[in-house]
């Protein structure tokens, strides 16, 4: 069996300021797409949408939750690597 290789938290993170790219990193691939798929789609209609002034009372608040989700993916993909490292052994340092 193939030893695991070491995932970095600090890495993962980085990488994640592109949506799903973090997680990719990490091998977590269906979770990369949902969030590339997820923030993609909300950031590109939210703009679509906030260029009248009604779909600006959709498109603004979709443009939001994007961004919330696009924070929480980093952070995801910063303690998924951290739990991945406990779980191979390694120390937990960041």
């Amino acid at each position: 069996m193939r030893p695991q290789s070491r995932k970095h938290p600090l890495l993962a993170a980085a990488l994640a300021v592109v949506p799903g790219l973090g997680h990719f990193y990490l091998g977590q691939n269906m979770k990369g797409v949902a969030y590339l798929i997820g923030i993609g789609g909300l950031e590109f209609f939210g703009f679509d949408l906030d260029l009248s002034f009604i779909g600006a009372v959709i498109g603004v608040p979709m443009e939001v939750g994007g961004g919330t989700l696009w924070i929480f993916s980093i952070v995801d993909a910063y303690r998924t690597a951290r739990r991945m490292e406990a779980e191979a052994g390694f120390s937990a340092s960041g």
